[in-house]
């Protein structure tokens, strides 16, 4: 088996030390959700990250849509609440739903295969949309963030040309954070 491509010199690492680093997001209500530590972990970078992006337009409440098979984003669909006033919903939808387009100001993507993943992006193409996926390699296919779940430890991979190209404008503090390889 051939080793995997490096990844484009626009794609950097971050690890785990960004929950800590990135703001006290917490559950807005608590569901009767049961998840695990990987779970929980994902769910308090992915809002870390939500947290430090701005839109054109600011929304009040951030619709993160969740779409495709997914391993980690149970945590997620509790609701959270950023740090300020700004709530985020979270919701599971369905690739073909012509809402992704309008009421997404973020798409979690799970384990969509490649062409599921190309199609989706066509679609979101010109739309001021976060992007960040379960699956690395879509890092190197216009993904913005792209998490790294291991057995030990956990990070996400930035591609900086998504972010540049997203309408969407993530602070630096994050994109260091992604630059960082291993615990900080």
């Amino acid at each position: 088996m051939a080793p995997a491509p490096a990844p484009p010199a626009s794609v950097v690492r971050g690890s785990a030390a960004v929950r800590r680093r990135m703001g006290a997001a917490q559950p807005a209500w608590g569901q009767d959700i049961v998840t695990d530590g990987k779970s929980q972990s994902v769910a308090k970078t992915v809002m870390g990250i939500l947290g430090y992006t701005r839109w054109p337009s600011e929304p009040e409440t951030v619709q993160l849509c969740v779409v495709g098979p997914t391993e980690y984003a149970d945590e997620l669909l509790k609701g959270w609440q950023l740090p300020g006033a700004r709530v985020v919903q979270v919701r599971r939808m369905r690739l073909e739903d012509a809402a992704l387009l309008t009421q997404c100001h973020g798409v979690y993507a799970g384990r969509l295969d490649d062409r599921a993943w190309q199609a989706l992006r066509q679609r979101l193409q010109g739309q001021p949309l976060l992007s960040i996926s379960e699956r690395q390699e879509l890092c190197q296919t216009d993904c913005m963030f792209c998490l790294d779940v291991r057995d030990v430890g956990f990070g996400f991979e930035t591609n900086l040309d998504a972010v540049a190209r997203s309408g969407v404008r993530v602070n630096p503090r994050v994109l260091q954070l992604a630059r960082r390889k291993g615990g900080a």
